[in-house]
């Protein structure tokens, strides 16, 4: 009895930082990864611009340098992590409580966006539920 047909996909035979990929890929990845001091470092180049010299799209160029585990110097003049979060649990929590546990009362006391505060809050787990939550089975419609 013969074998099936396997589907053929590419060998996944190579690996970047515990992506496994195709040796067509890493290579090409690898030749990227050469490039990078000249594009990023002395040309300051962003995405867009290191994938027009390279003649390929901009999000293969995102792709790659998030398999390398990277990120381009230049921004288009944005900023990340531009709010220095260690003291905040000293300076923002204690207005935090004081204003009843409002986040946008909060963030117009400190003087920043209420987005950011709201979100610093929810991933370290101060934020309090405006609604307690209810018991399902204690509502008229639940039979």
């Amino acid at each position: 009895m013969p074998k099936p047909n396997l589907p053929r996909g590419s060998k996944k035979t190579h690996e970047i930082n515990g992506i496994k990929m195709s040796k067509l890929k890493h290579d090409r990845i690898r030749a990227f990864e050469a490039m990078l001091p000249q594009l990023d470092e002395r040309e300051r180049l962003n995405a867009p611009d290191v994938a027009a010299r390279l003649g390929c799209s901009g999000s293969n160029v995102n792709l790659w340098l998030r398999i390398l585990g990277r990120r381009l110097k230049n921004h288009n003049g944005r900023t990340f992590f531009k709010h220095d979060t260690t003291d905040w649990p000293k300076r923002i929590l204690p207005i935090y409580r004081s204003n009843g546990y409002h986040a946008g009362k909060t963030a117009e006391a400190v003087g920043l966006d209420k987005s950011v505060v709201y979100r610093w809050l929810a991933n370290n787990g101060h934020l309090k539920r405006k609604y307690a939550e209810r018991d399902v089975s204690t509502l008229k419609h639940h039979a």
